[in-house]
């Protein structure tokens, strides 16, 4: 009987130890990434890297963030910002090409994911109005930082830009 207690014991002492030393991986691993305080819209590379914004956007409103990708410049504006979750929020995307010309004849949506965790998809096409601005409400779902990815298809090709802001 004080065998099978003993073993008891340690088979508990072996599982506690694995939990401690897994809750302290993640811990460094959440540690490593930077911290989002609320708000805190910033223009970031697909893996979370900050991207200085384009020379032309270098005195935005902090609701805006700005980045170049390919041959145009895409900027993000959220209202209200900070941003809130399980409310609406008016997402505003700005195209414009190297020269500051608007560019209308693109397709635009947004997917809002967490890099930290799984989510459904949270997915919305943008409607196009006229100057380079495509616009649309979306909601994030709960607080936390969040990864906005601008998907952008214009003559066939798509590309992305990407933007992080801490709710």
């Amino acid at each position: 009987m004080n065998k099978k207690i003993i073993g008891v014991v340690i088979v508990l002492a072996v599982v506690i130890m694995l939990g401690v030393v897994i809750m302290n991986m993640r811990r460094s691993r959440m540690m490593s990434q930077p911290l989002q305080t609320q708000g805190g819209l910033v223009a970031v590379s697909s893996n979370g890297a900050p991207i200085s914004p384009p020379t032309a956007a270098t005195s935005l409103p902090e609701n805006m963030a700005a980045q170049q990708v390919g041959d145009m410049i895409v900027s993000i504006a959220l209202d209200p910002y900070p941003p809130t979750g399980f409310n609406p929020a008016d997402f505003e995307v700005t195209l414009t090409d190297a020269n500051g010309q608007a560019i209308n004849d693109a397709t635009v949506s947004l997917d809002l994911t967490m890099p930290t965790m799984w989510m459904p998809p949270n997915q919305f096409p943008l409607t196009s109005a006229s100057n380079g601005k495509y616009s649309a409400t979306g909601q994030f779902t709960m607080r936390g930082l969040w990864r906005i990815e601008v998907i952008v298809t214009r003559g066939g090709k798509t590309q992305s830009a990407f933007f992080d802001v801490g709710l």
